[in-house]
């Protein structure tokens, strides 16, 4: 056989290249349908999703929250995640899934133990709540599946309870219910106090501390009590300072311990001073408000401005614990000169035979008897009789009226709520007083024209007063735990105060000076009648010092008319005082000067304790 040309192999050897083409294509298009196929094959997409054993459970609430749904791809992993939800709901106590193959897919299967149906909730050692008041506040009730997850949050809610309440309470015990009875046990103990111990005291008795904790021995221990304990001891103004300790003595039993730090209470002056309406005043005083450590206050108060009638005398009684329920007496017994304006108020050249200065020569006694009824409420009953001598003061020929002689008899009834933290310079709480005063008056002198006129009646009257005094106390910094806790306070107070019946000029209210309405005379108005609205804010400053912006509104009316330039009226017609002022603190009590801007100008005030 001849051998090929050339030609012909060119044109052979070109076909099987083509042949050879074609067939590497195809086996590689073979083998990327077989790599689909297989995924294909490999992937399985979920049939269905069921749960076995649910019995109080809803199966939809439980689907929602599994990743694994019918039509979506099946993985392992999937698996895994849903078994781990399911048994981090807390309900069941067990979780067992599996898997089963069907033509079409996987069927995905959790064999599921409920826990047990809560049919009761039972609380052991609790005195504070009722159990239905528990009931409320946990999670796990009666009529829902157990669930293990609430059972921390269930504990915290009770004690968040008890510490709202002022109370500590140690739980024992969270018993989960069985399959048989339901019933969930909840054990708590409840802090009570162990021993009450003090310390540091010098003077002052033991007895006279513990008396005024209202905290006792085998009672349960209460957060809220304790710190009004601590403020009452600092509001007897025997201590300079009250620490306080505790510890564990024993399970559920807490022992206290008081430390104090005792300050002079007893105060022997002679010497001057200014009072609040700028007078310059001698005095001699002897005073022990802790007399021999038995809380008792003694005291003798003398003071002379000058003159033949300056002079003025004051004996002080006070027992605070006549019985076990804090019945406290009170006896004031006196002969005092009272100045009821400032010394420029009349002119002597009106008459120069007349003096300058309206006074009140006040003898008589107080008495007082008061109990609390509860850690803030006290109600109190008063006597008061005094036979009140006033003057031959100048005024204009209208004014005479003012010189009237008499004497007065009253009784007083006197409810106070008191929650503040510190009652001489509170930062936070309330104060409410109501006062109603029944009483007796006998004017026996005064000048015939005003008798004439009916202005002045002689002879004996009655009269009933009543008044009402609210002041509330806010610092964006909460309470005061320590006298000297420095904060910002918002003070307001509200008076009102009204006379039925007849009453000498000296026995109507007054406002206006230092202690009521700020930037106007001291008693620049009086009346059967008034009302008074103060507002302060006291910003601290260093830790003695403090400023004060202060705004006063108020006004007394319906009484005697008006004398020399004190205009009166017979109808609400209110006064605006504003201004600033500092408070020094010292041992005694705030030092005041406070300078009020009123009606006809500016005006300094100088005090000791805060207006309210």
């Amino acid at each position: 056989m001849a051998a090929p040309t050339p030609r012909a192999l060119h044109a052979g050897g070109g076909t099987l290249m083509f042949i050879g083409n074609h067939y590497r294509y195809g086996m590689a298009w073979l083998i990327l349908c077989l790599s689909l196929f297989v995924g294909f094959a490999q992937e399985r997409r979920v049939e269905s999703v069921v749960i076995r054993g649910l019995r109080n459970i809803s199966e939809t609430a439980i689907m929602t929250a599994l990743r694994l749904k019918p039509g979506e791809p099946f993985t392992e992993a999937a698996l895994e995640s849903d078994r781990r939800t399911l048994d981090g709901m807390g309900l069941f106590s067990a979780v067992r899934p599996r898997v089963e193959q069907t033509e079409t897919g996987v069927r995905v299967i959790f064999d599921v133990v409920e826990n047990p149906l809560v049919r009761e909730v039972r609380f052991v050692g609790n005195t504070v709540f009722t159990n239905e008041q528990l009931l409320e506040v946990i999670r796990n009730k009666p009529g829902f599946v157990f669930n293990t997850n609430l059972a921390e949050s269930d504990i915290r809610a009770i004690r968040e309870a008890y510490q709202r309440a002022g109370y500590i309470v140690l739980p024992e015990g969270y018993m989960a219910p069985d399959y048989e009875t339901g019933v969930l046990t909840i054990a708590l103990s409840e802090l009570r106090v162990g021993q009450i111990r003090v310390e540091g005291n010098v003077k002052t008795r033991t007895g006279v501390i513990l008396r005024e904790l209202r905290t006792r021995s085998g009672e349960l221990f209460n957060l809220n009590r304790w710190q009004r304990d601590i403020n009452r001891l600092y509001n007897t103004g025997y201590f300079d300072q009250i620490t306080t300790e505790d510890a564990l003595a024993s399970p559920g039993v807490i022992d206290l311990t008081v430390r104090v730090k005792e300050r002079p209470t007893g105060r022997l002056n002679v010497g001057f001073a200014i009072d609040s309406r700028r007078r310059l005043i001698g005095l001699a005083e002897v005073y022990e408000t802790n007399f021999q450590g038995t809380g008792r206050t003694v005291g003798v108060n003398y003071q002379s401005t000058g003159g033949r009638n300056g002079n003025s005398i004051e004996l002080l009684f006070t027992e605070p614990y006549l019985d076990r329920r804090r019945t406290s007496l009170s006896v004031s017994l006196y002969n005092k000169l009272v100045y009821r304006f400032t010394s420029n108020f009349f002119g002597a050249s009106i008459d120069p035979n007349l003096e300058r200065q309206y006074d009140e020569r006040r003898r008589g006694i107080t008495l007082g008897l008061s109990r609390p009824l509860n850690d803030f409420l006290t109600v109190s009953l008063g006597l008061r009789t005094e036979d009140v001598n006033t003057n031959r003061v100048a005024t204009n020929l209208s004014g005479g009226f003012i010189r009237q002689d008499g004497s007065l008899t009253s009784i007083s009834v006197r409810g106070v709520y008191n929650n503040r933290d510190f009652d001489l310079d509170p930062a936070q709480g309330q104060y409410l007083a109501v006062t109603v005063e029944p009483g007796i008056t006998n004017v026996r002198s005064a000048e015939q024209e005003f008798l004439d006129s009916g202005i002045v009646k002689l002879g004996q009257s009655n009269f009933l007063r009543a008044s009402i005094d609210y002041r509330i106390f806010y610092s964006p910094q909460g309470r005061r735990t320590q006298p000297d806790d420095r904060r910002q306070v918002f003070a307001i107070r509200a008076y009102y105060g009204t006379i039925s019946g007849t009453v000498p000029f000296f026995e109507q209210f007054f406002i206006g000076g230092a202690e009521t309405l700020r930037g106007y005379p001291e008693d620049r108005f009086w009346g059967k009648n008034a009302a008074l609205l103060s507002f302060e804010f006291r910003q601290p400053i260093e830790k003695a010092f403090t400023a004060v912006f202060f705004v006063d509104v108020g006004h007394a009316w319906g009484g005697y008319p008006s004398v020399n330039d004190f205009t009166q009226s017979r109808s609400f017609k209110p006064e605006v005082g504003y201004g600033l002022g500092i408070r020094v603190r010292t041992p005694l009590g705030p030092l005041r000067i406070d300078y009020g801007i009123g009606r006809d100008g500016g005006r300094t005030h100088f005090s000791v304790g805060q207006v309210f």
